[in-house]
């Protein structure tokens, strides 16, 4: 789907992005194991829930706006 979507001179770059997104995830799952302590569970969870809230309202904000910018490419 990246290279769909990427201008055929940018593949490369998409690809590039994509990588440099799973890293990001990754940095983050880092930084949110440091709140895990196995007396008290509750700031983790807490903080596992609202972050996942959190890009789930941002997906269903950004829906529309992204599915009519890739005009029918699936």
């Amino acid at each position: 789907m990246t290279t769909k979507l990427a201008p055929a001179a940018l593949h490369t770059q998409m690809i590039a992005l994509f990588y440099l997104s799973i890293s990001l995830g990754t940095a983050v799952a880092g930084w949110v194991a440091q709140f895990y302590d196995p007396t008290n569970e509750v700031p983790y969870f807490a903080l596992l829930g609202a972050i996942a809230i959190g890009i789930g309202v941002l997906v269903l904000i950004s829906a529309k706006p992204i599915l009519k910018l890739m005009k029918g490419v699936r």
